[in-house]
């Protein structure tokens, strides 16, 4: 909220005030000045009308659950389609599944490409619903997967759709939020996609391909129906010159009759905004925007080097491994149900204790678990029994599933949404939406190499050293977004 507009109404507050009080007018006005300026604009802040918001956060939340559940859906399967006793009509090789689990991250470079060019005709609310069309096709192949050319397809399409979900959710959620509560939306919908991932590992060991496919194609028929009724960001409005759509859109979301104000901070924030793509990459190379998209893909970089991606397809193959002597999808199913309930404390802390110190508390804690992993490993290779040992990988998988979910996966997307101009919003959306696609097809298909080449005590050593330099990079270079209008980061990251 705008503090022109706080003070129009601490004014009004104290206009109506005056008249019931009989002591002196003067002294009167300067008491109710001070406590108009210490007290009522946290009243006016408090009063503001967010459930709307939430509403239309909910309604979102399901795309990234259906993205989850395609994720989750790695975990059970490729142990399965790789067991030679398992009953399951297809079979396939160690390097089948390791195109299998990579290629929906392939498929998400290619619908980030494809999502930027709708969103920037359409809007994001509509990319969005877009966007669950090939989700929705992917759900249709799985259930028809005869051979795993359909499981190929199958992949690339829910990649498709990931990627174009991904690209617009965190933009759309960080255009409608009041500042005070934005980190915790854009942090709800990335829980989501937790959620949806716990649930593809509970179903995962009781269900047959196209059983799964069939339940999760009705979150995904939902998702459409629902987020074809709430309405679009007012800064798409703004950006097309259409005020009226943009005043009525705030309203909605604010459910406020007088949002002249904050209409006004909107078009300030997307003053001079360019259409021309050439312009646009203009801009985008200009120092202090090319600076914010440098220090968001080496936090991406960070991210993905801690085996987010890996951790999460080859979930159950790394518990068997590790000679846990537990029912490896039951393990992965408690470390799923951790995460939910770590991404869920993110969403209360987000926006109270700062992006910053999320993600240095998320670096630290994944880097102690990778360590700890790779030394359960390295224990193994020396001979000692598993079953002396099983605390050990439990406790490291656990901690490394909290800690991620605490900083490392909300956060980054919470940024994107707050570090660029109006105008670069979709261009920078795109161009880290595939990078970070890229970086955890990379990531996926090169790690079955990289564990027949060194073993996992390296793998996972390596991953820790990686995280540990988040620390100072954060450190130095991520700014500090917590409670800050859109435009209010603007003017602080082009300091």
């Amino acid at each position: 909220m705008s503090s022109s507009y706080r003070k129009v109404n601490a004014s009004r507050l104290v206009s109506c005030c005056l008249p019931r009080v009989e002591e002196d007018p003067c002294s009167r006005r300067s008491d109710d000045q001070s406590m108009s300026d210490s007290k009522d604009p946290e009243k006016q802040e408090r009063r503001i009308t967010v459930w709307p918001q939430w509403l239309a956060a909910c309604a979102v939340s399901l795309a990234p659950l259906v993205s989850g559940l395609a994720n989750g859906w790695s975990s059970p399967y490729l142990a399965q389609l790789t067991s030679t006793t398992a009953d399951i009509p297809i079979t396939v090789t160690d390097y089948e599944a390791s195109w299998i689990a990579s290629l929906l991250n392939l498929g998400r470079f290619f619908g980030a490409l494809i999502g930027s060019i709708i969103q920037e005709y359409v809007g994001r609310k509509k990319q969005l619903v877009i966007g669950g069309l090939p989700l929705a096709l992917s759900w249709v192949f799985s259930i028809c997967a005869t051979s795993v050319t359909w499981l190929y397809i199958s992949r690339f399409c829910s990649g498709i759709g990931s990627g174009m979900v991904w690209l617009s959710l965190a933009l759309y959620l960080g255009e409608i939020a009041d500042p005070k509560i934005r980190g915790a939306l854009i942090s709800m919908n990335i829980n989501a996609a937790s959620v949806g991932m716990f649930l593809g590992n509970v179903m995962g060991p009781y269900l047959s391909m196209e059983m799964f496919g069939y339940v999760s194609l009705v979150p995904n028929i939902l998702f459409m129906a629902l987020v074809s009724l709430i309405p679009e960001s007012p800064y798409h409005y703004i950006l097309l010159g259409d005020i009226d759509k943009a005043e009525a859109s705030l309203k909605w979301f604010r459910r406020e009759a007088d949002v002249k104000a904050e209409m006004r901070e909107l078009q300030d924030f997307v003053d001079g905004a360019e259409s021309s793509i050439i312009m646009k990459l203009k801009a985008f190379i200009r120092p202090d925007n090319l600076k914010n998209a440098m220090i968001m893909f080496g936090l991406n970089v960070i991210v993905h080097a801690s085996g987010y991606a890996i951790i999460n397809a080859y979930a159950e193959i790394i518990v068997i491994k590790s000679g846990i002597n537990l029912t490896p999808s039951v393990v992965v199913m408690i470390l799923g149900f951790a995460t939910i309930v770590a991404g869920a404390s993110a969403i209360i802390v987000v926006d109270r204790f700062g992006r910053r110190s999320l993600l240095m508390i998320s670096s630290l804690g994944v880097t102690i678990s990778l360590g700890l992993l790779g030394l359960h490993f390295h224990l193994l290779s020396t001979g000692i029994e598993s079953q002396i040992l099983e605390w050990l990988p439990l406790t490291s998988m656990l901690c490394y599933n909290i800690f991620l979910a605490c900083g490392f996966v909300p956060v980054p997307g919470a940024l994107l949404g707050e570090m660029f101009p109006a105008d670069l919003k979709t261009l920078a959306s795109l161009l880290l939406g595939c990078g970070n696609a890229l970086l955890s097809f990379i990531a996926t298909k090169t790690f079955q190499p990289f564990l027949d080449l060194t073993g996992e005590k390296v793998v996972f050593w390596t991953f820790a050293l990686i995280v540990v330099t988040c620390i100072p990079y954060v450190y130095y270079f991520i700014p500090e977004t917590k409670g800050k209008s859109l435009l209010e980061i603007q003017k602080s990251v082009k300091k």
